[in-house]
């Protein structure tokens, strides 16, 4: 299998460095970036990775469209197909069907996370109507090299990509929101985030460990009148469960 990489952003590098962590020989991956070339040499540099300036895409096994959304139909437009290759975007607001209408294979749209670059991703896979059940078996493994995955469709797929995508950067918030009080208190920048981005990795295992509902999880560790209450009675007195709903509704809304 050798695989495309059309595009050099943050998720490439997320998803070239997990599959390189998976086993993957950086041989059989070729990244190109008609935009910023240097930096398509310096990742190049940092993973032993192919590089290419003159993409046929019909010479690779599976091509994944990293580029912009705006780029990404023009982009297949141009380029010749062979009908055995799987054809993968990660670009949001794109459907399967806008990409199979141009190629001569099946295109399935992910939406991985950038945690995939340490093999903890949760990415969302929604399949074309040409994907055969082979390739959809590839991409599924190909993906859950990376972390989990699970299958989505036009109704789900907006959802996941907020909760999924773009709540990395909603937990980064909060954790910049956390660190200030911790330095205050004396703890250097580095341990404060340490404290706290290890007491959010202990919690989320603890989470696909547990099937009891959250509200369960939160009397586990809060005794009534004890500092824990006292804290999650401030988060809703400031109604987070609102603010959250409407951050998330607001990543799923497409834009016009």
């Amino acid at each position: 299998m050798n695989i495309l990489m059309v595009g050099a952003g943050s998720m490439s590098e997320s998803l070239v460095k997990g599959w390189l962590d998976s086993g993957i020989s950086p041989q059989m991956i070729t990244m190109t970036n008609r935009a910023d070339r240097s930096r398509l040499f310096a990742l190049a540099e940092q993973y032993g990775v192919r590089t290419t300036a003159e993409e046929q895409v019909d010479q690779f096994d599976v091509v994944v469209l990293a580029m912009q959304p705006d780029g990404v139909l023009d982009y297949i437009k141009q380029q010749t197909w062979r009908t055995d290759q799987l054809v993968v975007s990660v670009a949001a607001h794109i459907t399967p069907a806008e990409i199979e209408a141009h190629i001569s294979c099946g295109a399935v749209c992910a939406m991985p996370n950038t945690p995939v670059a340490f093999r903890t991703g949760m990415t969302g896979l929604w399949f074309g109507d040409l994907v055969s059940d082979e390739k959809r078996q590839q991409a599924t493994a190909l993906f859950g090299r990376v972390g989990e995955t699970v299958e989505t469709n036009a109704a789900t797929m907006p959802y996941l990509m907020a909760a999924a995508g773009c709540s990395p950067a909603f937990f980064y918030e909060i954790v910049g929101a956390m660190t200030p009080v911790l330095t205050k208190a004396g703890f250097d920048a580095s341990s404060a985030r340490r404290i706290i981005a290890q007491a959010m990795k202990g919690s989320a295992e603890l989470l696909l460990h547990e099937e009891r509902p959250t509200e369960e999880l939160i009397k586990d560790v809060a005794a009534p009148g004890g500092p824990t209450d006292r804290g999650v009675r401030v988060l809703r007195e400031h109604d987070l469960a609102q603010a959250m709903y409407e951050a998330l509704m607001e990543s799923a809304r497409e834009k016009n």
